[in-house]
């Protein structure tokens, strides 16, 4: 009888601590319900475009705190160097809590582990990588993980004056490297003087690069391969095209760039991306221009996919609601009506169909995205990306022959990029 006591105490008071925990417990959900319900803010930043994209971009925001109201964001565009911006800001750690990042500088700053990472967040919500064009996705992954969601893109094409090719005799856009040789040939003997316009820029000569089967690195990205025999082939067949006079540089037929010297009948075949619609229509509005694939080369069909993802900072205070706003920006809904204007297409391949019927002339750039290599080369890409420009206008200057430009790209790369160990 002496253990009842001190046994029912003992009940009593469990009994009495379960329900203050209990209690404790239903405090704290209901705190997180009321706190769930106070509106945060995010700040959303990237770089100024149009005044027309950033009116629609203003109107997404829109839909989506409409969707989310407890929600608030906070659009800061940066109007000029914005790399430098976001790179000062991350190393201040007062940067937006969502911002734009470029496919090439991506590497570096995941690499320095800044960016959050999404796989979490992708799961509970049910996104899924396959929802993105792989090389537009591939862009924004580092060593198994995702840390952005791409929210539009573009690849290169040939654009062309369909007036210029009639003229030439040209019944048709060339689909193979000869053809292009050929076709060229003939613009220059129809009006006596280089018709193709080719910048000294790794950004358009890559395409070729990679259409001859060569690469920049290893598929482990252990070693650097820029200099193989294919990229020869590669450099060759493109400088050779300026070198033989049958193409001609922006600057040397009085252009600032490519699309220019098309509108200024300074050219008639480019190789540019889907921005060059909104330039043509307002600077060149007679102009009878065509879309077609790039050249198919020895390596096959090959192309760029430009590309910028919506990514959160690591260091953000309102992880949940940042993703959301991420999620809407790149999701069917908001990324339906950011591409509505056809100034950059949809990363998802579910909005291909509904895009072209809006948008049919431009099918040659979104036809690449299916093939399309990434415009991106590992932690260190963006500076050897300067470099190797530096390396191509020497070649186009005289300084060097191909083969000079590819060891100095390979001693570059070694230099620049970071390779797995």
């Amino acid at each position: 009888m002496r253990l009842s006591r001190p046994v029912g105490s003992w009940f009593a008071g469990l009994t009495l601590v379960l329900a203050l925990l209990m209690g404790l417990g239903a405090f704290a959900s209901g705190f997180a319900r009321s706190s769930a319900q106070e509106t945060q803010t995010v700040r959303l930043t990237g770089w100024t475009a149009t005044p027309e994209e950033d009116t629609l971009l203003q109107e997404v925001i829109n839909d989506f705190q409409a969707k989310f109201p407890n929600i608030k964001v906070k659009y800061e565009p940066v109007p000029a160097e914005y790399p430098t911006k976001l790179q000062t800001d991350i190393a201040a750690g007062n940067v937006a809590d969502v911002f734009y990042v470029d496919s090439m500088m991506a590497p570096d700053l995941m690499s320095r582990d800044v960016l959050l990472e999404l796989d979490g967040y992708m799961s509970e919500a049910g996104v899924k990588a396959e929802d993105f064009y792989p090389s537009l996705i591939q862009a924004f992954q580092y060593q198994g993980k995702t840390y952005g969601l791409p929210k539009d893109f573009s690849t290169l094409a040939m654009v062309y004056d369909q007036d210029a090719f009639t003229e030439a005799g040209i019944t048709a856009p060339p689909t193979t490297w000869d053809e292009l040789r050929a076709a060229a040939e003939k613009l220059k003997e129809t009006f006596g003087g280089p018709r193709i316009v080719i910048p000294a820029d790794v950004a358009r000569y890559f395409a070729f690069h990679y259409a001859a089967g060569a690469t920049v690195l290893n598929p482990e990205a252990t070693e650097v391969t820029i200099d193989s025999p294919e990229a020869q082939q590669a450099l060759e067949f493109y400088y050779g095209l300026y070198q033989d006079d049958v193409a001609t540089t922006p600057a040397d037929a009085g252009a600032e760039w490519p699309g220019d010297a098309l509108a200024k009948d300074l050219g008639d075949l480019v190789f540019e991306g889907n921005w060059v619609f909104p330039f043509l229509q307002s600077n060149a509005p007679d102009l009878k221009f065509g879309i077609a694939e790039m050249p198919q080369g020895p390596g096959g069909k090959a192309t760029l996919a430009f590309t910028v993802c919506y990514c959160v900072f690591k260091g953000t205070e309102v992880p949940q609601a940042a993703w959301e706003l991420v999620n809407y920006l790149t999701g069917p809904e908001g990324m339906a009506k950011w591409t509505s204007l056809g100034l950059a297409m949809p990363a998802r391949p579910g909005l291909a169909e509904d895009w072209l019927g809006q948008y049919q002339e431009r099918e040659p750039f979104l036809l690449g995205g299916e093939y399309a290599r990434p415009w991106q080369l590992g932690p260190g890409g963006q500076k050897f990306f300067e470099d190797a420009n530096a390396e191509m206008q020497a070649l186009f200057a005289g300084q060097q022959d191909a083969t000079e430009t590819l060891k100095k790209l390979a001693e570059r790369a070694k230099t620049d990029i970071q390779l797995n160990q």
